[in-house]
């Protein structure tokens, strides 16, 4: 499945934080899915579109604030128009 501009679809708001910027050479990024679309098939897009995997330790995901995995229905959780995605790696404070 691609993330070409569909007549019938939604659009995600993709942001890239930190190094993850630097890979993608963008903050930020406005993609089109069909209707129904799911993490999982963001996650697909993204691996394919930049090389990044989701899930990884090595990065955390958020849907509109919250982890990916605090969804109950994970990588199958299904995405709404206007939905925001956050890409960053893990903050370590102290």
């Amino acid at each position: 499945m691609t993330a070409e501009k569909a007549a019938c679809g939604i659009t995600l708001i993709v942001r890239y934080l930190v190094s993850i910027r630097e890979r993608t050479g963008k903050r930020e990024e406005r993609v089109s899915f069909p209707t129904g679309s799911t993490l999982q098939d963001v996650s697909t897009w993204l691996h394919e579109t930049y090389g990044i995997v989701i899930p990884n330790p090595q990065l955390m995901a958020t849907l509109n604030g919250r982890g990916w995995s605090q969804y109950p229905e994970a990588l199958s959780t299904v995405l709404n128009e206007g939905d925001t995605i956050s890409i960053f790696p893990p903050i370590a404070g102290g």
